[in-house]
């Protein structure tokens, strides 16, 4: 074909998607890399929050660029994203990654996590866990995935409390294009997408889209995903008539998820982790014979569609130290249900029993719904101003630079929380489709925090304020038939300061040392208060974060170590404390705390090889720690209680590990031998060395190639051998602690994650 053929054919493309405005594709700007983490530059990005937040260099971060998450990319799991993430340890319900997923950082768990997209909050507003199941094939629509470790800056979001990740989207592509993507592997697997472009047109609008489907059958038995997602987004850029000034940008993005995926929480019995690690009991029952069946749409239902709209203007076009403005408003919609079959007693959704032939029908199988519906809206804006002062004397520049910035946000959630019957064997009494509990939540929050640093040539120091409320209504009854009507007004106040000290003892080497301190406070959750009897409602929790680090950079190598403190005061725990109608609720514990290291590095000697390694090791305390533990001989239904003075908490590994060996043999041919090792965590606070996830080291070996040529500008093949050693291994697990004939008696669920698994496909972009 000839170059004019090409052309054309490019130019008819372009024009297509221009009219129809279907396809999207990704940005041509890449993020930062590993590397960047340790010497962080600003990107390029149009949002409130989007680019590098002032006082990164003071923080634990780590950056991954667009291009690592494309090759990383393989069924679609967001895990995939986070496998080489310092203290970060994955896991999944199917055992694969898709559907269901779940992580911790530092040993701290997603509710605890804030994470964004283009720095609109993405957690739930009442659960405060972000479920990326919701957003399925994130990783097609990210240019970039910034983490931040400990506290972070309110620039990247509002409830900090552990962690932070933000998530920025692609931007509209520069040039043209039509990609298409499709990949097969284990478990029936299937994954394809298409993305496309219209490209700048007369350099101010460009417009891309993307869509895929996952499809899954799941390691762990009816595991299954089906998974949908559509992501457009448009800019509009606000140039001069020469176009030599730009007055600003207007920018809309789109994203739609849908997911269906078969239940497997309940995990796996420990006797059948050998004998039968696939087994899944969710929908499990007897019919009339004894035999065991299944219900088989025991499934999770939801859609959840995003809309945002950024504005990025300038007080003056072209002016030195101008103001930048950035202003975006959202709104998520989101709606879905779980439905689940089960034996369950009349009295526990209120309704009578069943007299029969003089007969008393007192339980029956039934077929339920669990409904939410809930909106979440609100506004972001963030001005910031770089004000240079750099001074030329001779041949010597000193460089004095202030940066300023006042942001924050207010959003309102509604919620909607209800349960439908839709079918029972013993109707009799159960009208069909019928509400047996009713509740709502809405939530108004706001923050407002302002931040200043100031950089010479070998000081930057950074300070950051912000003053966060809450107001929170709860009505109604939950599934239990317990009213839960209750009012809460929170007001926070989380400052933040670091300082970073650089200097350069060659040409080729630059070291930095770094420290910093903060607080914050995170709000209990919707379950911690309604499922908490009145008298002992559970309250904020507040938690002192101190990092302290050295970085050293050269031309084919960075290392970073960071040591961190973080103090909780009030963590909130499962201690096995029930409430007055024996449900566990979450319990506050006055002093506990989390410390470490972590060492991160990479090293390129030559062209064709790059090592990175990153090592955290920890300790993760409760201070005078009383365990509780249900007494079924006791008639009174008293527990039994256990002061354990200093332990452990559940879930935190001591020792977490990732290896990234990555060969370039030929250009754009990549083999990357990627390592996570997580040591052992225990189930539950009381330090039982028979309740613990045992120790695991996975290997997973990923090759990628691509091949340019005239008439397809990309031909990428991806292959990608997960677990390569075929390593046997649970990666969460749930425990039940209780006393039957005077001895101490354990129910327990693990969830295993697939053996040695495969996926491999191949890339067309014209």
């Amino acid at each position: 074909m000839t170059s004019n053929r090409i052309l054309k054919v490019r130019r008819k493309i372009a024009a297509g998607v221009a009219a129809l405005s279907l396809f999207c594709a990704p940005a041509l700007s890449l993020a930062q890399s590993l590397t960047d983490s340790l010497n962080p530059i600003e990107l390029q990005s149009v949002g409130v929050t989007w680019t590098r937040p002032n006082g990164e260099e003071c923080f634990s971060v780590t950056n991954v660029n667009e291009d690592a998450i494309r090759k990383n990319a393989g069924n679609g799991s967001v895990n995939n994203m986070f496998d080489m993430v310092p203290s970060m340890v994955t896991t999944s319900d199917a055992g694969t990654g898709v559907g269901y997923t779940y992580m911790r950082i530092r040993g701290i768990d997603q509710t605890r996590i804030n994470v964004t997209l283009n720095g609109i909050a993405l957690n739930d507003a009442e659960s405060q866990g972000s479920w990326l199941v919701n957003l399925p094939d994130l990783g097609l629509k990210t240019q970039h995935l910034e983490i931040q470790r400990g506290v972070g800056t309110s620039n990247n979001g509002a409830a900090a409390f552990g962690a932070t990740m933000n998530f920025t989207t692609l931007d509209p592509a520069e040039k043209a294009f039509l990609e298409f993507t499709s990949a097969a592997g284990s478990f029936y697997t299937f994954k394809n997408s298409i993305t496309a472009s219209t490209g700048r047109i007369k350099d101010r609008f460009s417009a891309s889209v993307a869509y895929s489907n996952t499809l899954s059958k799941g390691y762990i038995d009816r595991a299954t995903a089906n998974l949908h997602s559509l992501f457009f987004t448009a800019d509009y850029k606000m140039l001069s008539k020469d176009k030599s000034k730009s007055y600003g940008t207007l920018k809309f993005n789109f994203l739609y998820g849908k997911e269906k995926t078969g239940l497997a929480w309940n995990g796996v019995p420990a006797d059948s982790l050998k004998t039968n690690p696939r087994y899944n009991s969710c929908g499990e029952y007897y019919d009339e014979n004894g035999n065991r069946k299944y219900y088989e749409n025991q499934t999770d239902n939801y859609n959840q569609n995003h809309f945002q709209l950024f504005y990025t203007g300038y007080n003056k076009p072209s002016a030195k130290n101008r103001l930048r403005y950035d202003i975006g408003v959202h709104l998520t919609r989101g709606i879905g249900y779980y439905e689940e079959y089960y034996d369950a007693p009349f009295e526990m959704y209120g309704f009578d029993n069943i007299i029969r032939d003089n007969d008393t029908i007192s339980t029956t199988q039934l077929v339920t719904r669990k409904w939410l519906d809930n909106y979440l809206y609100g506004l972001n804006f963030n001005i910031k101003q770089n004000i240079n002062k750099n001074k030329t004397a001779g041949e010597t520049t000193k460089i004095r630079q202030w940066n300023w910035s006042l942001g924050g946000d207010i959003k309102q959630y509604d919620g909607k929380h209800f349960g439908d019957i839709i079918w029972a064997q013993h109707s009799e009494n159960i009208p069909i489709n019928t509400h047996w509990y009713d509740g709502t939540g809405n939530k108004t929050q706001g923050n407002l925090f302002t931040t200043m640093s100031f950089s010479s040539k070998h000081v930057y120091t950074y300070i950051d304020l912000q003053y966060r409320i809450i107001y929170y209504k709860i009505r109604g009854i939950n599934e239990s038939l317990n009213t839960v009507d209750q009012t809460h007004l929170w007001n926070f106040f989380n400052p933040k300061a670091g300082i970073n000290y650089s200097w350069k003892a060659k040409k080729s080497l630059t070291h930095s040392i770094y420290t910093s301190f903060a607080i914050a406070h995170r709000e209990p959750t919707r379950s911690d208060l309604t499922e908490s009897d009145p008298d002992r409602r559970p309250v904020p929790e507040r938690m002192y974060d101190v990092e302290a680090g050295y970085r050293l950079t050269g031309n084919t190598f960075a290392v970073n170590a960071n040591a961190y403190f973080m103090y909780y005061d009030n963590q909130l725990v499962l201690t096995g404390e029930i409430n007055s109608v024996g449900a566990a609720i979450m319990t506050n514990v006055k002093k506990s705390f989390r410390t470490g290291i972590e060492i991160i590095t990479y090293y390129k000697p030559v062209r064709w090889f790059a090592w990175n390694l990153n090592a955290a090791f920890s300790m993760n305390k409760i201070l005078d720690y009383t365990d509780y533990v249900d007494d079924w001989d006791s008639e009174t239904g008293e527990q039994r209680t256990a002061k354990l003075g200093t332990s452990t908490i559940s879930f935190s590994p001591a020792i977490v590990a990732g290896n990234d060996f990555t060969f370039t043999p030929v250009k754009d041919f990549d083999i990357s031998f990627i390592t996570k090792f997580v040591s052992k965590q225990y189930l539950d606070n009381s330090q039982d060395e028979n309740l613990v996830i045992k120790p695991y080291c996975v290997s997973n070996l990923h090759f990628d190639y691509t091949l340019r040529t005239r008439a397809i500008s990309e031909i990428g093949f991806f292959f990608h051998i997960n677990n390569i050693f075929n390593h046997k291994y649970a990666s969460n697990a749930w425990i039940y602690k209780f006393y039957s004939g005077n001895e101490l008696n354990y129910s327990a669920g693990y969830y295993p994650q697939a053996g040695i698994n495969f996926i491999g496909g191949i890339r067309l972009r014209f």
